[in-house]
């Protein structure tokens, strides 16, 4: 059944680089990995934004790896073959842009 649930709050604030991530039209998806939780490697056909809020997420890519922290950024081409590790709880923004709204790509 569907259910409105009246609210009191009127302001909902967002961190501005979470806020900017925002495509013309589109979303901003937030991951939650428990400590452990393997993405195993893969891509994507769409470039992504990620945003590291709380953890750190250990992140690997062809000829790269680092480990990522809060406020750190991860730019993320179109068919970028990669895979991350959350090394405690992990939270973390993601954005997916289209090719026509990228600006991650040359």
């Amino acid at each position: 059944m569907t259910q409105i649930i009246a609210g009191t709050k009127t302001e909902f604030a967002i961190d501005p680089a979470i806020l900017a991530l925002l495509p013309e039209q589109g979303c901003v998806e937030l991951q939650r990995d428990a400590a452990g939780k393997i993405h195993h490697f893969h891509t994507h056909p769409v470039d992504e934004i990620l945003v590291i809020i709380k953890g750190a997420l250990k992140f690997e890519w062809e000829g790269g790896e680092r480990i990522c922290r809060p406020g750190d950024t991860i730019l993320l081409p179109a068919g970028t073959r990669h895979q991350s590790e959350a090394l405690n709880e992990a939270i973390y923004a993601i954005a997916m842009l289209p090719p026509a709204a990228n600006p991650v790509s040359n």
